[in-house]
């Protein structure tokens, strides 16, 4: 008896502890002191960026220091998520959005070309961070 109350209590335990993906992006980008703070309350969210508000997002933040370029390294974890996002549709130059390990990408006039595979490219950052 005693072995299955243990057995719980450290299941309960570790379900409470794990973190989901927002939560991870939240302490991720909570680290961004030196950051604008209305960009990093407003965005760090991966509930509020999506392809309808990228553009907005980016628009407002990237004139601001470094702030987009810090929050893309906490969203993608500065990880290749290629497979994954070839496995949700995305291709050709959108890739390139997905080799996050070199940090985010700079070419702004493909953000309007990849703009309908944003949701698969921010699900493939969340799944990673999900896992992690």
């Amino acid at each position: 008896m005693r072995t299955i109350a243990l057995a719980v209590a450290i299941v309960l335990v570790c379900a409470v502890s794990a973190e989901d993906a927002n939560a991870k992006l939240k302490k991720c980008c909570s680290k961004l002191t030196k950051d604008d703070q209305e960009c990093v309350t407003r965005f760090c969210d991966f509930d509020s960026i999506s392809q309808t508000n990228v553009l907005n997002y980016l628009s407002t933040c990237t004139e601001r220091g470094d702030t987009v370029g810090h929050m893309w390294d906490c969203a993608s974890s500065r990880k290749d998520h290629s497979e994954c996002c070839k496995a949700k549709g995305v291709e050709g130059s959108c890739l390139e959005y997905c080799t996050a390990h070199d940090g985010v990408p700079t070419n702004y006039l493909n953000y309007l070309t990849c703009l309908e595979n944003f949701n698969e490219i921010r699900d493939c950052f969340k799944e990673e961070i999900e896992k992690h």
